[in-house]
């Protein structure tokens, strides 16, 4: 539903539709709650490739969420050197080191780690100007920034004259194509490893105790509710 205005309604009802072409047959012995990564993953290849080749650069992330985690390992699927991410809490540091984050920066308590132009690729995954201002900052000359966090709706001020000074190319991702289809593949066949960001699963007699453990972003990534 992201994609259209006003929004349409998802999948918490009763009862919902889904077209032939939003399915796809999955074999083997692959979870629900692993395929269920599958479209978060997608956005993380679909900023991927909206950046470009990544064989052999230095990438940052902003943002230690499950977007940001994903990127994580898209970036590395995609041939990216190194993979370092930044944010505000310890919590999601831990998860991004274990889907493959070579580096790890608190972002509140290392900003000069982000003030040095250092990274081929800055990806902004947490929905901040902060940080989208540390992608900008820390991009090399001739670097590429990819926005793949919702900033807030408001105006905003924005660098312009940096990313004009460091010839920075700077895009926008928004969900995701063709990339879907490739998460699917790539979960079903064990090739990622989506588990460490499964903080818990409930069933829907607990939805209250799964949303209160989903908002607290110190003690979980990703929580589950499970209809069945």
């Amino acid at each position: 539903s992201a994609s259209l205005y006003p929004h349409v309604q998802g999948m918490f009802s009763e009862y919902f539709v889904l077209g032939e072409r939003q399915c796809y047959p999955v074999f083997g012995d692959v979870s629900l709650g692993e395929l269920a990564f599958a479209e978060p993953f997608a956005v993380g290849l679909h900023a991927v490739n909206r950046a470009g080749n990544l064989l052999g650069k230095n990438v940052l992330v902003t943002g230690g969420g499950t977007i940001g985690c994903l990127t994580v390992v898209a970036a590395r699927l995609a041939g990216a050197t190194t993979v370092s991410v930044s944010d505000v809490l310890d919590r999601p540091l831990e998860t991004a080191r274990k889907v493959g984050a070579a580096r790890t920066f608190r972002a509140d308590r290392e900003a000069e780690a982000l003030a040095s132009p250092q990274f081929d690729v800055a990806f902004e995954a947490s929905g901040s100007f902060a940080a989208l201002k540390s992608c900008i900052a820390a991009a090399k000359r001739g670097g590429t920034v990819v926005q793949v966090g919702t900033l807030p709706h408001e105006p905003l001020p924005f660098v312009v004259n940096e990313i004009m000074v460091k010839e920075l190319d700077f895009k926008g991702a928004f969900r995701w194509g063709i990339e879907f289809d490739w998460a699917v593949e790539y979960i079903a066949s064990h090739r990622v490893d989506v588990r460490p960001l499964l903080s818990g699963q409930f069933p829907l007699s607990d939805a209250v105790k799964a949303f209160e453990l989903a908002k607290d972003k110190t003690q979980s990534t990703k929580v589950q509710l499970v209809a069945a």
